[in-house]
């Protein structure tokens, strides 16, 4: 009866030990980061759609200068963006902020974006005529779910999208 006893006492504290630090110790859920993203450059949006869309050895050798045009001017455009915004952090740094002097600054950089998102949309419709038609509705399908954004106005699979569930999942009922 000793022993069952001492058992029972020693499962009690490794569960009372498991809750104390479960619940005051171990970070919650919510607080863990996703791992960051590889080093290097990320994929421009071009280049991701033009993978996603599978294209053979003739496309892509057709397609190769559109890419490459589109990534050395979204490289300087971004180079760009990145001065106007060391400009703004030494704004910020002030010991008051200048809103006449960071205003044209942050004009300045919603134009680049802008003009940086119709360059996109102009280089896919490069792609298009060299696009099987499957493939050209797969690019529609992706712009309207990815480039567009999503649109919080409208119930969740109610939209642009091909399917509900997103783009290449079966519907989710």
């Amino acid at each position: 009866m000793q022993i069952l006893l001492a058992l029972s006492l020693l499962l009690n504290t490794f569960v009372l030990a498991g809750f104390v630090y479960r619940s005051w110790i171990a970070p919650p859920v919510f607080e863990h980061r996703p791992p960051p993203p590889p080093p290097g450059p990320r994929p421009s949006p071009l280049e991701m759609v033009a993978r996603e869309l599978d294209l053979d050895e003739a496309q892509r050798a057709k397609l190769r200068g559109i890419i490459d045009q589109y990534a050395a001017t979204r490289r300087d455009r971004q180079g760009e963006i990145q001065k106007l915004r060391d400009k703004v952090a030494a704004e910020y740094r002030q010991p008051t902020i200048d809103l006449a002097r960071i205003d044209p600054i942050i004009e300045q950089v919603a134009r680049l974006r802008a003009e940086q998102q119709k360059d996109t949309l102009r280089s896919l419709a490069q792609l298009e005529p060299q696009l099987t038609p499957q493939q050209r509705e797969r690019m529609h399908h992706i712009l309207a779910e990815r480039l567009a954004g999503p649109s919080w106005s409208r119930p969740r699979g109610q939209g642009p999208g091909p399917v509900p569930g997103g783009a290449g999942r079966p519907p989710q009922q």
